[in-house]
């Protein structure tokens, strides 16, 4: 974490490792269950997570791919205490500091740096959500995919090609037509 907040002093960043736990997840490991009232909030130190929704069919949504060096949690239990309606879910080998969030916010309210490192995350995760539903409402598909991968390049060199054409709003079968068309047009631009 010093390395992605160098105004962080030691002294501060101990006292932010002394409030969590270090947590190495398998893929597929589940972090946060869906029913649960989970208030952790996880600092991703290496790997990617995803999460997702169910819907009424029983099929999996991903609406959040979160890649390394990023904060996040399942907002609904960490702001509002309901049980959340996310699955949070590791991507291949993945490490994680965990923490209560109650606990962040009392710890940004003593000190500024860690307040710092709370805004930061809260704007990110803002701003890929603003991301995410802008594309959606006005981008198609293919658009969608160039826009993700100027954005979050790290995303396909970690997910796997089924989460990010979820992600996108698009079948897997979509995907690979669509980064054919890629590959095709780039090696006709070599010639």
């Amino acid at each position: 974490m010093a390395h992605t907040y160098p105004f962080l002093p030691e002294a501060e960043l101990e006292k932010l490792w002394l409030l969590g736990e270090y947590k190495r997840c398998t893929n597929r490991e589940v972090i946060i269950n869906k029913g649960e009232r989970n208030s952790q909030v996880f600092f991703i130190l290496k790997g990617m997570v995803r999460g997702y929704i169910y819907t009424q069919k029983g099929e999996e949504k991903n609406l959040f791919l979160r890649p390394e060096h990023t904060l996040t949690g399942a907002p609904d239990t960490m702001f509002e205490g309901v049980a959340t309606k996310y699955t949070f879910e590791a991507i291949l080998e993945t490490h994680l500091f965990l923490f209560r969030f109650p606990q962040m916010e009392q710890l940004s309210n003593e000190m500024l740096n860690v307040a710092k490192i709370y805004i930061e995350g809260l704007k990110e995760n803002l701003q890929t959500l603003l991301f995410r539903v802008e594309s959606l409402v006005y981008m198609t598909p293919e658009e969608r995919y160039e826009a993700l991968l100027k954005r979050s390049p790290q995303f396909f060199q970690t997910a796997f090609n089924k989460h990010i054409a979820n992600y996108l709003g698009i079948t897997p079968v979509s995907l690979s037509r669509i980064i054919k068309r890629r590959q095709e047009a780039e090696k006709g631009m070599d010639n």
